[in-house]
């Protein structure tokens, strides 16, 4: 991973509250955003493609922000591959 470390990645959506991350994939830009949600009490955290349609391609929703995390660090979101398995060909350009 250029421009953070995976841990460091990590341990900002854990430490943070889930900062906004921009980053690269095999070309194809990514932008992660976190909310919550005090109607409900939940938190959010969704990713989508920077496009010209933007498609979300992960969205959680969870009591617990650690859930969320866990449930995108084994989501096969980027061509079938975990962010550990995907780590290697991201760069982080914002975050």
């Amino acid at each position: 991973m250029k421009g953070n470390t995976l841990a460091q990645f990590i341990d900002d959506l854990l430490l943070m509250g889930g900062p906004e991350k921009e980053f690269t994939f095999r070309g194809k830009r990514y932008f992660l955003e976190t909310l919550w949600h005090d109607e409900n009490q939940m938190n959010e955290m969704y990713i989508f493609e920077v496009s010209e349609t933007n498609p979300v391609i992960f969205r959680c929703f969870g009591e617990k922000f650690a859930d969320c995390v866990r449930e995108f660090e084994n989501a096969r979101i980027f061509d079938g591959l975990t962010i550990y398995q995907a780590e290697q060909e991201i760069e982080v350009l914002f975050g």
